[in-house]
């Protein structure tokens, strides 16, 4: 029991050394959509020159006549001083999302809020895949649907009910985003997401104390997807992360 309360706490450190980094989500201080052609760069980042979008192409213009050709969801910034911005696109939707290392939300965080362990609900679900695939019609806080890759689901008995989950892949296993009983009373109200390791014969490790909030919980900047309906659970799940605001 010590050797699991270790690593379990262990991974929270971590999770909340992810948080609390700079370029972490308590750094997201903004979000601005763009508009077809030219766009003034948030106030923070004015000084560099402007973003000139044209369909799904965004470039910056600066003041000394460059045009640097900027690509959504990459690792490409913008900086000056504390401050960075960076392009996405969500559905047909490209903006620019803006982190500042000296955000309030950052320097005066006080920590995640989590249940006591209960090592019981750390459990062994079935995993059963489909093998022709299939896609979840997944929605984000925008309004946004799109099909997103589903290999399987799992099942397994909880509280006296058989559940089950529709899963996402990841590169290193499996993404569960869910809702519960608890959702909107004492763990925040869209759902949580729980990563697992890849299934192992037909078996894969659900710990439910390691279920988080969203980063929708710690930024309004965030475009977070939410559960699809398939994974409302009939349980309550009082492990894992509390509500933190």
């Amino acid at each position: 029991m010590q050797t699991y309360l270790d690593e379990l706490t262990a991974w929270r450190k971590a999770q909340e050394a992810e948080l609390t980094k700079e370029g972490g989500w308590l750094s997201v201080v903004g979000l601005f959509w763009l508009n077809e052609g030219d766009n003034p760069l948030p106030p923070a980042l004015r000084a560099l020159g402007k973003l000139v979008r044209t369909g799904e192409s965004v470039r910056l213009y600066t003041p000394e006549g460059e045009r640097r050709l900027l690509r959504p969801n990459s690792t490409e910034k913008l900086t000056k001083g504390s401050v960075t911005g960076q392009i996405l696109q969500r559905g047909k939707r490209l903006g620019i999302r803006v982190y500042d290392s000296e955000s309030p939300a950052r320097k005066n965080f006080t920590g995640q809020h989590w249940f006591a362990p209960e090592e019981a609900y750390r459990i062994t679900a079935t995993f059963h895949p489909y093998p022709q695939g299939k896609t979840l019609a997944i929605t984000n806080v925008l309004g946004d649907t799109q099909p997103v890759p589903c290999p399987g689901y799992v099942t397994f008995p909880l509280d006296g009910k058989l559940c089950r989950l529709e899963a996402q892949g990841t590169p290193s296993g499996l993404f569960f985003n869910f809702h519960d009983l608890t959702s909107g009373k004492t763990t925040y109200p869209a759902g949580r997401f729980l990563d697992t390791e890849k299934p192992a014969n037909g078996r894969v490790v659900l710990d439910f104390n390691r279920a988080v909030s969203p980063p929708c919980a710690f930024t309004e900047f965030a475009t977070c997807p939410l559960p699809p309906r398939a994974n409302y659970l009939p349980i309550a799940l009082s492990v894992g992360e509390k509500k933190t605001h």
